[in-house]
C-alpha cells in the first residue's frame, strides 16, 4: 500500500506530552474486571427462570470480550444466556434490551430477541461465581458466523454488498430511537479516541506503539473536526465478522447479526467503517475492503458526500483503535493474552502500509463511485 502515516505533518510536541501521558490513570473497569467466573451446571439453573429444562439440557460455553455467555439447548429450544461482567451498569444493559425491543416493530431483519423469565422481568441480579451480575436471556439465531466459512467465499463483492445492505437496515430500524443511557461510557466509541494516547504504553514493540501513536495523531488533527459536523443516531458500532451471520447454502449471503453489546450513540457513518476496517484487513485494501460495502450500504440508506470521505479516515482509525485496545487487555490478562491478540500480527502488517496519501485517495474513489 505504502508508506505509513508521514511523522513529519503531525506535531512533535503533541507526540512528546502523549508519551509523557502514557501512565495516566486511565480505567475502563469493564473490560479490566475479569468475566464472570460460571460453570455450565450453573448457568442450567440460572436457564431454568427463562426456559424448561430437561435432563437432556446443555448449557455450552461461547467466547465473549468482558461477559460470560452459553448456549442453551433444552427441548428442541436453543437461547443464549448472558450473565453480564460484575462492572457492568445495569443502565447500559437496559438500553441494550430497550433497543431490541424497539427493532422488533422497526424492521423484519433476523436480530436477537429479548426473553422475559418466569416473573416477566428482562434482567435480574444473580449471585455469580462469587459477585453480583445481572443475568438476561436473548433467542438463538441460525446461520454460521462468517469467518466459519469465509474460505468458501472466492469474491467477497456479493458478500459485501449484503452486509451493507444489512447494515443499513439495521440503522434505518435504529433511526428515532432514543435511551437515557445512549451516551454511556465505552472504550470502542470513536469519540474517545484520544483517550487511547493513556494506553498506549500496552504495546510493548516500540515501532508498533510509534505507528499506533501517529494514528491518533491523524484521527486528533484531521478526522475528529470532521465528524463533529456529521449526521448522529444510535448505531450497532460491532460489525466484525464474528457477528455476522450468513447462510450455509449461500455463504455470500447475511442472514442475521448478533452482539449489541457495543451499541451507542455516535456518528451514522461509523458504523459503516467498523464494518470496512475488518474487510480491510481481510482483503488487504483499503478500496477493495470499502467500496461494496458502501455500495450496499447506500443501496438502502443514502449517504453524504461529507460521510463518505470520512470512511476511509474512520476505518483506518478503527483498526488502530482494535490494535491499542487489543494489546492494552493483552497487557492487563497476560493468561488470556493469546486468545486476546488471536492474529494481530497480520492486522500490524496491514496497518503499517496505510499512507495518508491512500486515505485520501480512497476517499476520492469512492465519493467518485457513487456520482
Amino acid at each position: 500500500m505504502g508508506r505509513s502515516i508521514d511523522n513529519k505533518k503531525m506535531d512533535r510536541r503533541n507526540v512528546a506530552r502523549n508519551r509523557e501521558n502514557m501512565k495516566s490513570n486511565f480505567s475502563f473497569p469493564v473490560l479490566e474486571h475479569p468475566a464472570p467466573t460460571c460453570e455450565s451446571k450453573t448457568a442450567l439453573d440460572l436457564a431454568k427462570e427463562w426456559m424448561q429444562l430437561d435432563q437432556n439440557s446443555i448449557a455450552t460455553p461461547l467466547v465473549s470480550e468482558r461477559d460470560r455467555n452459553f448456549l442453551i439447548s433444552a427441548n428442541q429450544e436453543k437461547a443464549i444466556l448472558k450473565i453480564s461482567n460484575h462492572k457492568e451498569e445495569r443502565g447500559v444493559l437496559e438500553f441494550q434490551t430497550e433497543a431490541l425491543l424497539h427493532l422488533q416493530k422497526t424492521t423484519s431483519l433476523n436480530l436477537p430477541r429479548a426473553k422475559k423469565n418466569i416473573d416477566g422481568e428482562y434482567l435480574v441480579t444473580k449471585n455469580v461465581g462469587g459477585e453480583d451480575c445481572f443475568v438476561r436471556m436473548v433467542t438463538y439465531l441460525e446461520g454460521i458466523p462468517l469467518d466459519d466459512i469465509r474460505a468458501v467465499i472466492i469474491d467477497p463483492k456479493m458478500l459485501h454488498l449484503s452486509m451493507g445492505n444489512f447494515l443499513a437496515k439495521l440503522g434505518n430500524g435504529l433511526d428515532g430511537f432514543s435511551h437515557p443511557n445512549q451516551n454511556h461510557p465505552l472504550l470502542w466509541d470513536v469519540g474517545k479516541t484520544e483517550s487511547l494516547f493513556d494506553v498506549l504504553g500496552g504495546i510493548q514493540d516500540e515501532q508498533k506503539r510509534k505507528m499506533a501513536e501517529l494514528a491518533l495523531l491523524y484521527y486528533q488533527n484531521n478526522t475528529k473536526e470532521l465528524l463533529s459536523e456529521q449526521r448522529k443516531q444510535i448505531i450497532h458500532n460491532d460489525m466484525n465478522p464474528d457477528n455476522v451471520l450468513v447462510s450455509n447454502e449461500d455463504p455470500s449471503s447475511v442472514v442475521g447479526m448478533i452482539d449489541f453489546g457495543d451499541m451507542l450513540y455516535a456518528p451514522l457513518i461509523n458504523d459503516l467503517a467498523v464494518a470496512c476496517a475488518y474487510e480491510i484487513i481481510k482483503v488487504e485494501s483499503l478500496y477493495r475492503g470499502s467500496k461494496n460495502l458502501l455500495l450496499g450500504y447506500h443501496s438502502e440508506n443514502n449517504l453524504l458526500e461529507s460521510e463518505v470521505v470520512l470512511l476511509p479516515m474512520l476505518a483506518y482509525n478503527r483498526i488502530a483503535m482494535s490494535l491499542i485496545i487489543s494489546e492494552w487487555r493483552a497487557s492487563k490478562h497476560p493468561e488470556n493474552k493469546e486468545y486476546i491478540l488471536g492474529n494481530i500480527d497480520h492486522t500490524w502488517s496491514i496497518f503499517k502500509e496505510i499512507n495518508e496519501e491512500e486515505i485520501e485517495k480512497t476517499g476520492t474513489q469512492l465519493v467518485d463511485l457513487l456520482a
